[in-house]
């Protein structure tokens, strides 16, 4: 089997026509099964080379997903949507946001905005020339155009730019090499990973859990046990992972 239909097996979805209806299918599969998460960051730092952008290979992603219930930060989830897309025969270019998050651009009738990475309250693509709004328990998005940028305000959250002209992979390797800094670096503030689970948004942190509703979150201490169970029963994730990205934490961050 391919590695695009082994993804296309885990995200529960038959490859169709490249239409909305389909592309928004697959974003809806992918924000419900591939988890934004930071562990896996803190693993390919660790493990993996600068001259290869601290990345896995497209197998080694779908496969890791597959078999671990991860998925990764922004950075790994475009690249390995973007991958899925362009197998599926989308039209799809990257997007870079300041500061330092990459998302899509599919072109269809019109080009639309797709983004499925750091916990975006999205299960469809947008019209990217069109400014919109979205509400959910966990937060209110804001997506204003302005000329070739959209002003994005989440809220609670970052406030970001968004260019609106396509960029090359070449073009934003500075800013992914710029993410790896155990100091600075956004994703190593602490360990992290986000789903949406029975669709209620929760987001495990440190040793704990917390539940989104109305713009705002009820966090619960865990024990050890617990955290277990939350990862595997919940996430569908693979405890082993986060031990070793705990492990990690532990040796760079003290």
């Amino acid at each position: 089997m391919s590695v695009k239909d082994r993804f296309l097996h885990y995200l529960g979805v038959v490859e169709k026509e490249t239409n909305l209806e389909f592309l928004n299918e697959l974003i809806a599969a992918h924000q419900s099964k591939v988890r934004w998460e930071t562990w896996t960051k803190f693993l390919d730092f660790e493990e993996r080379k600068q001259e290869n952008l601290y990345l896995p290979s497209i197998e080694e992603y779908v496969d890791r997903v597959i078999k671990t219930g991860t998925g990764g930060t922004c950075w790994t989830l475009a690249i390995g949507f973007h991958f899925l897309l362009k197998e599926l025969g989308f039209k799809v270019d990257y997007l870079y946001m300041t500061p330092g998050h990459l998302c899509l651009q599919v072109e269809l009738d019109q080009p639309y905005y797709v983004d499925v990475g750091y916990c975006a309250p999205f299960f469809k693509a947008f019209p990217l020339h069109s400014s919109f709004e979205v509400s959910t328990d966990m937060e209110i998005f804001r997506y204003q155009v302005n000329g070739d940028e959209a002003l994005v305000e989440r809220s609670p959250g970052p406030t970001k730019s968004l260019g609106l002209k396509p960029v090359t992979f070449e073009e934003v390797k500075g800013p992914l090499l710029d993410s790896h800094n155990w100091e600075e670096g956004f994703s190593f503030h602490s360990l992290r990973m986000f789903g949406y689970i029975d669709g209620v948004p929760y987001q495990l942190r440190e040793n704990a859990i917390r539940r989104f509703k109305d713009h705002t979150h009820v966090e619960e201490e865990l024990t050890d046990e617990q955290m277990r169970y939350w990862i595997e029963e919940k996430f569908g994730a693979d405890y082993g992972v986060y031990l070793r990205a705990k492990e990690i934490y532990r040796k760079r961050k003290g």
